[in-house]
Order: structure tokens, then C-alpha cells, then sequence
């Protein structure tokens, strides 16, 4: 069996502040190529409409094909794991980063959204738990 882990699965991981907050960072997203957004922001993306997420959003996961270049266009303050509020890693597939529509920001798969959430650090596996619930209370498939 092997362990997945977001900070240890992806070949490149870096840790930043986003000075002008999450949500701004999430924005300025739209304007990228070659990125996806994982963990909360994504969950939140993924959850029925009538739902609110369990926790705030305070740590931003995004997989980009260039991490280091991503941070330096978003403005984003290199940190220590421990005080980043932006983890951006270079994924092990670069098929994820495809938009599925021309200009859509992608959401990573849903299986590899759950997997991150359970493991990336803070409350997200609250977030993993609330998702899965919604989608076996939408879907037969998921339930189980």
C-alpha cells in the first residue's frame, strides 16, 4: 500500500503568503494557464450551491506546471510550511492542468481534491468529509 501525500506525491512543492489575501489570489487565478486549484477552494467549487463549507478557507492548494514562476505573477512572500496560507506544487500528471472548457480555472479531479483534502494540514479533512456526504446524498454511487 502506498501513502499518498500532497506535499510528498508532487516533484516540486513551495509554501507563500498571499499579502493580499486568499480569495484576491483566487481571482487573479482566472488569468493563468497551466494551473489547478485542490483542497478547499476546490471542495467549495464542488459542493451543492446550498451548501457552506464546514471550515473558512485559509490555505489556498494549487497545482501548477511552474510553482516558483505562479508565486512570483501572484505577488506571493516565500514561507515555512507553518505559517504559508498558498501551497502550490508541480503535479505528478500535467493532464490535470487541462481546463475541460477554454477559460475555466480547472478544479483537480475529484478523487485527487478528496485525497488532498485529507491530507493537507488544518481542518481539511473536515472539508474531505462534508464533500464525500454531499456527493453520496446526491449521487448512489458514492454511497456506501
Amino acid at each position: 500500500m502506498v501513502d499518498y501525500s500532497f506535499a510528498k506525491a508532487n516533484p516540486s512543492v513551495g509554501y507563500s503568503i498571499a499579502p493580499r489575501g486568499l480569495e484576491r489570489t483566487l481571482v487573479r487565478l482566472d488569468d493563468q494557464m497551466n494551473v489547478a486549484i485542490t483542497g478547499s477552494a476546490a471542495a467549495r467549487r464542488l459542493l451543492p450551491e446550498s451548501s457552506t463549507s464546514v471550515v473558512p478557507l485559509r490555505l489556498l492548494a494549487i497545482y501548477a506546471a511552474r510553482p516558483a514562476e505562479l508565486a512570483g505573477e501572484l505577488g506571493l512572500i516565500d514561507a515555512e510550511p507553518a505559517t504559508a496560507n498558498v501551497v502550490i506544487a508541480r503535479p505528478q500528471d500535467p493532464d490535470i492542468l487541462t481546463p475541460p472548457d477554454e477559460g475555466d480555472l480547472v478544479t483537480a479531479p475529484l478523487p485527487l481534491v478528496i485525497a488532498d483534502l485529507l491530507t493537507l494540514p488544518g481542518r481539511s479533512d473536515a472539508e474531505a468529509e462534508q464533500l464525500m456526504d454531499a456527493l453520496a446524498a446526491a449521487d448512489e454511487a458514492w454511497k456506501g
